[in-house]
């Protein structure tokens, strides 16, 4: 069994790098998402790095972008350096049934990183991962409910193999 080890030190630098960063005008609409807890395992008769690991979720969206920073524990550390694809989708997480998670969110258009959420990862010898991004759109509420993992670095295109592991995301506006 593998160990988990929190790194609550490299969230709060995460947090103070970069995520609540720039102000926006007085009345301008802003959201912030927030998520975290074990992966849901889409791959419920296989093995892959993601089997027991949590991830934490954060986006804040202002002015009409959203900036989004993830955080991954608990991985396999003997996939250090393997590189997976992660989007979020429009449906919900449910164990086993990667379908269920739906389509890519898009915003319209071909799939790229203008139209779509692409937080692809490296999982780091610590058995720990993170990504971060910033779309020039802001996720409608309701319009999205995952952070869906997939075996596979994002390609030109937005396909990025398999989905292995899911967490739920909640999209409002607070």
């Amino acid at each position: 069994m593998r160990t988990r080890r929190k790194f609550g030190w490299l969230t709060a630098a995460l947090l103070t790098a970069g995520l609540v960063t720039g102000s926006s005008a007085v009345g301008a609409a802003t959201s912030y998402v927030h998520a975290q807890g074990d992966l849901v395992d889409f791959q419920l008769s296989s093995y892959n790095a993601t089997d027991g690991a949590s991830a934490e979720l954060w986006g804040v969206a202002s002015d009409g972008s959203t900036a989004f920073r993830v955080f991954f524990t608990g991985l396999d550390p003997a996939a250090a350096g393997a590189r997976f694809g992660v989007h979020i989708h429009v449906g919900p997480c449910v164990a086993g049934n990667g379908t269920a998670a739906g389509p890519h969110y898009n915003t319209g258009g071909p799939a790229s990183t203008s139209t779509e959420v692409w937080l692809d990862f490296t999982v780091r010898a610590g058995g720990y991962g993170y990504a971060t991004t910033t779309v020039p759109f802001v996720i409608a509420p309701g319009a999205a409910q995952s952070m869906v993992i997939h075996a596979l670095p994002t390609a030109p295109g937005g396909a990025a193999g398999a989905r292995q592991a899911c967490l739920p995301v909640s999209f409002a506006v607070t």
